[in-house]
């Protein structure tokens, strides 16, 4: 196989055009930020994650199905968790790094879990942000 991406061919009578769109800017999760997400007991390095969706990397492209609704799933984000999500699987493709990565939507997460979300990705975004990128002689 010569493709860099692993595409999900769909099914006969399936419209879903739309679901691939996102609506809203991915964090991008480093290793210091002590990302995972958890499906059915497994933990999964996480690429880039927001309000809207997941990004995982995972070793075989047998791990997930095309359109997979995923129930009981739990983000730890650091020192906090959020449990009893559902995602579904929307795409896989291959990382820079070779892995490959599965990009998910979250279904119904319920507004108290949005928030506390939304908040979450707030506070990396800000800490992102804080990074003092100006020479050393220039900020004097």
């Amino acid at each position: 196989m010569n493709e860099n991406s692993i595409e999900f061919q769909p099914m006969p009578g399936d419209n879903n055009e739309d679901e691939s769109v996102r609506h809203s800017f991915r964090v991008p999760a480093s290793d210091k930020d002590n990302i995972l997400a958890v499906f059915f007991g497994q933990s999964y390095s996480v690429a880039n994650v927001s309000v809207s969706g997941i990004a995982i990397r995972a070793d075989s492209c047998l791990a997930f199905e095309s359109n997979q609704e995923i129930e009981d799933a739990e983000l730890l984000l650091g020192t906090q968790r959020i449990t009893n999500l559902t995602a579904k699987v929307i795409h896989c493709s291959v990382h820079d790094s070779g892995d490959l990565q599965f990009g998910m939507v979250w279904l119904n997460m319920a507004n108290d879990k949005r928030q506390k979300l939304e908040k979450i990705l707030g506070q990396m975004k800000a800490r992102a942000l804080e990074k003092d990128d100006l020479p050393d002689e220039q900020a004097q």
